[in-house]
């Protein structure tokens, strides 16, 4: 599936990651990525596999987790529209740290390894805005992972 470039261009500009970049950059992205629909219940990415793109949540909710050798999983953080998910991939080893799953129908843009380093290297502050969002991401599973050292296991499910 793909969406027309105009309404791509809206997805992206509702992306705190791209909504300061200017109509020309954001059609740039826009037919750098590919589109699909996940359905609720239905898992987009394993920990674990190798990983070479990254994901925009145009539309829908997605559930990060950790599964556990016991089958429990740990949910390290829900991600909505606006947000983007994957990238770490991108800037490690290439392995996915987490598995993510559609909690309701969810649509996504994805730009792989390649075209993404293509735009960073055209527009570098696209590089500042994906570390500030990791940083954000990495203070909100510290403090969850601070909770569950504590006893407070609120991620925790069966």
């Amino acid at each position: 599936m793909k969406l027309t470039t105009e309404k791509e261009i809206q997805y992206l500009r509702n992306t705190p990651l791209f909504q300061n970049l200017r109509s020309e950059e954001l059609k740039i992205i826009s037919l750098a990525t590919e589109n699909f629909i996940y359905e609720q219940g239905e898992v987009i990415i394993n920990k674990g596999d190798e990983g070479g793109e990254a994901y925009i949540i145009y539309s829908g909710e997605v559930e990060v987790f950790s599964p556990q050798e016991d089958g429990k999983a740990v949910i390290l953080n829900k991600l909505g529209e606006g947000e983007m998910f994957g990238e770490l991939a991108l800037f490690g080893e290439g392995f996915r740290s987490a598995s993510v799953k559609a909690n309701k129908e969810t649509l996504v843009g994805v730009i792989s390894k390649e075209k993404l380093y293509e735009i960073i290297r055209e527009f570098p502050d696209i590089a500042i805005q994906i570390l500030k969002v990791q940083t954000q991401r990495f203070s909100r599973t510290e403090n969850r992972l601070m909770g569950l050292l504590k006893g407070n296991t609120p991620g925790l499910k069966g």
